[in-house]
C-alpha cells in the first residue's frame, strides 16, 4: 500500500508536469509574434481601453483573439486530463473523475499563478505595454495576484464536478 501510494503521488505530479508544460505552450502560442499585445485580452479593461487609444490594438482584435485564447485553452484544459484520468489513470465513476480533475486542475493554476502571474507578469518588466505604465498598480501587483490562488481554491470545485460529470459518462462509452 505504502509503495502504491508512492507511486500514485509521483503519478500525479507527473502529471501536473505535463500540465505545466501544456500551459507554457499555450502562453508561447499567444504571445510569440506580438508580445504581451497578443495577449492584451488578459488585461484589465483599463489597459486595453489604452492600448486601443493608442492603435496598437482594435476591440475586434481584441475580441477575436481572446476568443482563440480561450478555446485553445479550454479544449487543452479539458482534453489533456482527460487523457490523463480517463484512458492512462482508468477513472471511471463521477467522484475519481471529479477529485482527479480538482487536482490536476488545481495543479496547473498554481503554474498559471505562481510562475506566470506572479513571476513573469507581476515581477517582470517583459509585459509592460509601452506608454501604459500609470496603470502598472492594476496589473503588475503581486499581491493582487496572490488572492488568486485562494479564490481558485472554491472556483476550481464546479468546474471539477462539471468534469468529473462529463469524463464519466464518457468512460461508460468506451
Amino acid at each position: 500500500m505504502l509503495n502504491g501510494g508512492k507511486i500514485m503521488i509521483l503519478q500525479i505530479i507527473l502529471e501536473i508536469f505535463i500540465l505545466w508544460i501544456w500551459f507554457a505552450i499555450y502562453m508561447e502560442i499567444l504571445v510569440r509574434k506580438k508580445g504581451p499585445i497578443g495577449a492584451v485580452y488578459f488585461y484589465p479593461k483599463e489597459i486595453q481601453q489604452r492600448v486601443i487609444e493608442l492603435g496598437l490594438r482594435t476591440e475586434k482584435q481584441i475580441k477575436k483573439e481572446k476568443y482563440f485564447a480561450f478555446i485553445l485553452l479550454i479544449a487543452g484544459d479539458f482534453i489533456i486530463p482527460f487523457i490523463m484520468i480517463v484512458l492512462i489513470n482508468g477513472a471511471r465513476n463521477f467522484t475519481d473523475c471529479a477529485i482527479q480533475f480538482y487536482i490536476l486542475f488545481y495543479g496547473m493554476e498554481f503554474y498559471d499563478w505562481f510562475f506566470v502571474d506572479t513571476l513573469w507578469v507581476a515581477k517582470s518588466s517583459w509585459w509592460i505595454i509601452p506608454q501604459t505604465e500609470d496603470l502598472l498598480h492594476i496589473w503588475h501587483d503581486p499581491q493582487r495576484k496572490s488572492k488568486k490562488m485562494i479564490k481558485l481554491l472554491w472556483i476550481t470545485i464546479p468546474f471539477s464536478f462539471i468534469a468529473g460529470g462529463i469524463y464519466s459518462l464518457i468512460a461508460m462509452l468506451l
